[in-house]
């Protein structure tokens, strides 16, 4: 109904076109999520010069669901030997299964599911035998786009995203100034304000938790947790952005490393020539 009055508000319709003075009357409200289609289509009709009667206030609302004796009505014609109601929140299962008791369905030959049930059908019995797994899923291009890629995205699309870039060296000090990038932020920070911020944030984190990734102070042969070090400051760059930048941006914190431990180099002698200078 609502794409047919869609095309009659537009003057699309091959049939019915709207004339000044014509009246449209709106039967039932908006479900959630066609409320903007709806009044759109509102203003159009009214722009043709037609009286719209919409709204609760009318009192002329119409369910586009049967009501009660409208199912009893069906349970008296079709007399199914089992049951299993469908469509609709659990509080209004459980109503519709305790009206087809009603009619004469024995409760051990109705099922209330939930989704995702398995039911198993016999000639004498119906029953709940298992579940599989079920769920609203949504598909970009040739993947499913989990909960934490979907999480991203709107965080990307709410606040943007900072990068940062630094490399380290073996003893955990910054090699360079951190790199900075924004993008799609509002920052009332200059970057370089915001660049002087950060290299003191990474400094404060080395300087007061180095010793927990630096394996070689406990007697360990030299290795560092690069990857716990990286985490740990990504979380308190992380909490620097949404002060100063007053936004949770997306943060992505890149460290740089070196390939290999620094080679110790031990006090050798050095080697006298014996070779005879010819006179």
């Amino acid at each position: 109904p609502l794409a047919a009055m869609t095309r009659i508000s537009k003057g699309e319709h091959r049939e019915i076109h709207i004339q000044a003075g014509d009246t449209v009357v709106f039967s039932a409200n908006p479900i959630p999520g066609n409320t903007i289609a709806v009044v759109n289509t509102i203003d159009r009709l009214m722009k043709l010069g037609a009286n719209v009667v919409y709204g609760r206030k009318h009192g002329i609302h119409v369910s586009g669901h049967g009501a009660q004796e409208d199912h009893k009505l069906m349970l008296a014609l079709t007399r199914p030997k089992f049951f299993m109601p469908v469509h609709g929140e659990h509080r209004m299962l459980v109503q519709h299964a305790k009206m087809a008791h009603t009619m004469g369905i024995p409760v051990e030959n109705t099922v209330i599911t939930d989704n995702g049930d398995v039911v198993e059908l016999s000639e004498d019995s119906i029953s709940i035998t298992g579940n599989v797994p079920s769920g609203i899923e949504l598909v970009d291009r040739t993947g499913i786009v989990h909960d934490n890629v979907l999480k991203e995205r709107q965080q990307l699309a709410g606040d943007g995203v900072v990068t940062v870039a630094a490399a380290l060296s073996w003893d955990g000090k910054l090699l360079a100034k951190p790199e900075i990038h924004l993008r799609g932020v509002v920052s009332p920070l200059e970057t370089s304000l915001l660049q002087q911020l950060v290299i003191k944030r990474i400094e404060r984190t080395l300087s007061d938790r180095w010793s927990d990734f630096d394996k070689s102070l406990t007697g360990k042969p030299t290795e560092i947790d690069w990857e716990g070090l990286q985490k740990q400051i990504q979380a308190d760059l992380q909490r620097l952005a949404r002060r100063e930048l007053r936004s949770r941006p997306l943060l992505v914190f890149l460290l740089q490393t070196p390939e290999e431990p620094p080679v110790k180099v031990t006090g050798t002698r050095r080697r006298r020539s014996t070779a005879k200078v010819a006179s």
